[in-house]
């Protein structure tokens, strides 16, 4: 069963253990204690042991107050993963609200019964609000619209957040690794489109997880200025690399964003945008 064969990795950052959504909710519906790594990117160490166990997960605890994102995180899980001779690596964040029939549906996954080419396995994750966050689509010039499709193998190209995405060990080594290139935004994005490069397939799960994410919301609230900043990097980055025409595109979504942005009370988000307009990296 492909559960004998996952490895799972959650990110932290300024939240511990006990505050994670995440392990609350996923340790309702363990039946028996399973390993699990903990990457810590909180400015400070916040367990003394390397490991430890924690309600129903053997913890392999690890800490760079660095922060180096999410691709440094996923590599070294990737690394991990190896050395325990699994062959799936199942993402999570810490604030994301799993539920039983995601973990149903995982256990009766059979991995020798999947499609050869068969890269990822991905939930339907709603937001809090019940808006749906992913699947998503991908357009030219880094539009991403959210999607509501069958469960099953997707015929078209689709996209999906990081957390609760099962992802293939031998396929994440094929490609050299999570990218550094994108250390947190546009990651995601960025395997998915690696994946359909390279003709591979996604499972679309049948569950629902839902997923407190924060740039989904109103980001003037809930993204700070320098996170902003990053995010714009990342996405101009990510556009670059699909070609000119990709770019413009982009270009011209961020002049309209800017546009609305000089509306915000606070102009930063605004000013930001401007800048990476006329920035040529």
């Amino acid at each position: 069963m492909l559960y004998h064969d996952l490895f799972l990795v959650i990110v932290l950052y300024k939240k511990n253990l006990s505050n994670s959504e995440t392990l609350r909710t996923l340790g309702e519906f363990l039946n028996s204690p399973i390993n699990i790594l903990v990457f810590d990117n909180s400015p400070d160490r916040q367990y003394f042991s390397d490991y430890f166990i924690f309600n129903k997960f053997r913890v392999k605890y690890f800490h760079d107050g660095s922060n180096p994102g999410l691709s440094a995180a996923y590599n070294f899980a990737i690394k991990e993963a190896v050395f325990e001779n699994k062959r799936w690596v199942l993402l999570l964040d810490q604030d994301t609200v799993f539920t039983k029939d995601y973990f149903s549906e995982i256990l009766t996954l059979d991995s020798l019964k999947l499609h050869a080419d068969t890269v990822a396995i991905i939930p339907k994750v709603f937001s809090l609000y019940d808006n749906i966050i992913s699947p998503a689509k991908m357009y030219l010039g880094g539009l991403c619209r959210p999607i509501i499709i069958d469960s099953g193998l997707s015929n078209d190209p689709i996209t999906a957040i990081n957390s609760g995405t099962i992802i293939s060990v031998a396929f994440i080594k094929k490609i050299g690794g999570f990218s550094e290139l994108f250390p947190l935004d546009m990651l995601d994005h960025w395997y998915f489109r690696e994946i359909y490069k390279l003709k591979k397939k996604v499972l679309v799960l049948n569950s629902i997880i839902f997923q407190n994410l924060s740039v989904a919301g109103n980001y003037q609230k809930e993204v700070s200025v320098v996170r902003y900043r990053n995010m714009l990097i990342a996405e101009k980055l990510f556009v670059k690399q699909d070609g000119v025409i990709a770019y413009t595109i982009f270009i011209l979504r961020l002049i309209r964003r800017a546009f609305k942005q000089i509306r915000f009370k606070n102009k930063k988000y605004f000013f930001e945008s401007i800048k990476s307009l006329f920035s040529l990296n």
